[in-house]
C-alpha cells in the first residue's frame, strides 16, 4: 500500500469512522448484487487487473467474462474468462450476457458512441447494463481534465496505481445529460441514475484540503438542488 493510500484510509477513519473505509466499493457492489440473476452471463467491461475492486459472483452466474485492453486482464481473479480486446469491438456474438458491469471505465473512451452500441449489441432482451463513472461537474474531474497525461499518471501513481492502472483521463460520456444520449442512440433506457458524494480520499494529502472536501460532502449531499455537484455518478440501463 502506498504511503497516500495509507494515508486515505485514516483520513477516512478519522473524519468519518471506520466502516467508512471502501464505502464507493461497497455501494457499487450491493448494486451489483441486486441485479445479478441466477444463471446470468455477465460482463465485466473494462475490467483491468482487478486489484482495485473484488467481488465474488460465482455460484449465482452461470459465467463471468472480463474485457480490457490492456493484459492486466488475465491476472483478473473476479472472472472466468479474461480477453484482451477494446469496447469499441467486443468479440462476441449478439445478446450474449445478460449483465454488463462497467466501473470507472466511461472517463476513457475516446468514442462512448461505438462503445455504446457495442455494449448494447452484446446484451440480451431484458439485460442491464450497470455503470459507476465520475460527473465531469465536480471539482476533481473538472481539475483532472486540466491536467496534461504525464501529471495525470504521476499523479495516479502516487496514489498507488501501477502503469497499466493508468489511463487517459477525457470526460466524454460524463455527464448525466449525456448518459442518457448517448444510452438512447444505443438502443437502451435508464431506469436508474443517481449522483452521490463520498469521502474526499483524493484530498488526503494534506488534513486541512481533506477537512475542506469533507464540508464540500456533506453540503451536496444535504441539499438535493446541489446534485449535479457530487462526484459519483451511477446508472442502471436497461435493453427493452
Amino acid at each position: 500500500m502506498s504511503k497516500l493510500r495509507w494515508r486515505e484510509r485514516e483520513m477516512v477513519r478519522r473524519f468519518y469512522g471506520p466502516s467508512a473505509v471502501g464505502e464507493l466499493e461497497r455501494r457499487f457492489l450491493e448494486v451489483i448484487e441486486h441485479l445479478v440473476r441466477p444463471g446470468d452471463r455477465v460482463l465485466d467491461a473494462g475490467c483491468g487487473g482487478g486489484r482495485l475492486f473484488t467481488y465474488d459472483l460465482r455460484g449465482r452466474a452461470s459465467l463471468i467474462v472480463g474485457v480490457d485492453i490492456t493484459p492486466d486482464a488475465a491476472h483478473n481473479p473476479n472472472v472466468d474468462a479474461p480477453l484482451r480486446a477494446s469496447l469499441t469491438a467486443l468479440p462476441f456474438a449478439s445478446e450474449s450476457f445478460d449483465l454488463i458491469i462497467c466501473k470507472h471505465v466511461l472517463e476513457h473512451l475516446e468514442e462512448p458512441e461505438s462503445a455504446f452500441r457495442e455494449l448494447a449489441r452484446v446484451l440480451g432482451p431484458r439485460g442491464r447494463l450497470l455503470i459507476l463513472t465520475p460527473n465531469r461537474f465536480h471539482y476533481v474531474p473538472l481539475l483532472a481534465s486540466l491536467l496534461p497525461p504525464p501529471i495525470q499518471r504521476l499523479v495516479a501513481s502516487g496514489r498507488g496505481l501501477t502503469l497499466g492502472e493508468v489511463h487517459r483521463i477525457l470526460y466524454r460520456a460524463n455527464t448525466p445529460r449525456r448518459l442518457r444520449g448517448l444510452a438512447r442512440q444505443a438502443g437502451l433506457r435508464v431506469t436508474a441514475l443517481r449522483l452521490f458524494e463520498t469521502s474526499p480520499v483524493y484530498l488526503a494529502f494534506h488534513p486541512l484540503a481533506f477537512a475542506l472536501g469533507v464540508a464540500y460532502e456533506r453540503l451536496v449531499n444535504r441539499f438535493e438542488a446541489l446534485a449535479p455537484l457530487r462526484v459519483n455518478l451511477l446508472a442502471v440501463l436497461r435493453k427493452p
